[in-house]
């Protein structure tokens, strides 16, 4: 039976009961998504039925108001999503650690606007940090008398296909990009990535790499099997080609199993090969 897929845009038309429809929305503004027109956009619903299910999660105390149009997801609705993601997340491949930067050309301060509570940190060469968020995502704003720049750091995210999953935290982070763009007097460049995603890939593999040699974890080349909290064993590494091999062993496995069956069936029938009757 195939598989649900749990990306974005994907889940999208799985979208069957009231409990997985508050479920994607806690998700969505968990990875920053926190306007009523990105919801609007992702869930593929009318603002009519989104405001019925945004005032469901609201009554509870999952979902506030930030300000008009703009939602924040409360600790109890963390405690919510994090329940169902501890159970889901398991089977699925994580996206962990990528990053985009973009030089500000213009608009510092109005950047510095929408970043909550920036925590200020003096570097190197008379260069400011300030770490905060904007929606559920995390970013980085390096300025100095010279330059500025923005980095965005994506969340972690859960999905059957490494390049899609990639595309949709990118996208969550150009949206932001493009709201920038609507802002008078600001002006930033192309994003460019700053740091390789790393994957972490659920393999019985490394399960049994794991359990036979009685270890936490193990680093292998550039590559970490261990288990990280709320997952099983996982096969890290931010080699996509290593990892696409990874996700293919245990077909390549059966494979070489069906061959190897096949060939002993073959030369069980072989009168020229009795041994093997």
């Amino acid at each position: 039976m195939k598989r649900k897929r749990v990306v974005k845009k994907t889940v999208r038309n799985n979208c069957t009961t009231t409990a997985t429809v508050a479920i994607k929305i806690l998700q969505l503004i968990k990875m920053g998504e926190c306007y009523t027109s990105q919801l609007k956009e992702s869930m593929g619903m009318s603002k009519q039925l989104l405001d019925h299910y945004l005032k469901n999660l609201k009554i509870p105390g999952y979902i506030t108001n930030y300000s008009r149009g703009i939602y924040d997801i409360t600790d109890s609705g963390k405690k919510i999503l994090a329940t169902y993601e501890n159970n889901e997340n398991k089977k699925y491949i994580q996206l962990e650690n990528m990053r985009y930067k973009a030089d500000i050309y213009e608009g510092f301060e109005k950047i510095m606007e929408r970043i909550r509570n920036p925590k200020k940190t003096k570097l190197n060469n008379d260069v400011i940090q300030y770490v905060g968020k904007i929606g559920e995502i995390t970013v980085r704003v390096f300025h100095s008398q010279k330059s500025s720049s923005i980095e965005f750091c994506c969340p972690k995210w859960l999905g059957e296909n490494m390049y899609e999953i990639m595309y949709e935290a990118r996208l969550g982070i150009e949206r932001i990009v493009e709201s920038f763009c609507t802002i008078d007097g600001l002006q930033i460049g192309v994003l460019q990535q700053s740091m390789k995603p790393e994957w972490a890939i659920p393999s019985p593999i490394a399960e049994m790499i794991l359990k036979t040699t009685d270890s936490s974890q193990i680093r292998i080349g550039n590559s970490v099997i261990n288990r990280s909290a709320g997952r099983n064993a996982d096969w890290e590494t931010d080699d996509i080609v290593q990892a696409m091999k990874v996700i293919n062993m245990p077909n390549v496995l059966e494979e070489i199993r069906n061959m190897l069956k096949n060939q002993i069936i073959s030369n069980s029938d072989s009168k020229d090969y009795p041994m093997y009757r």
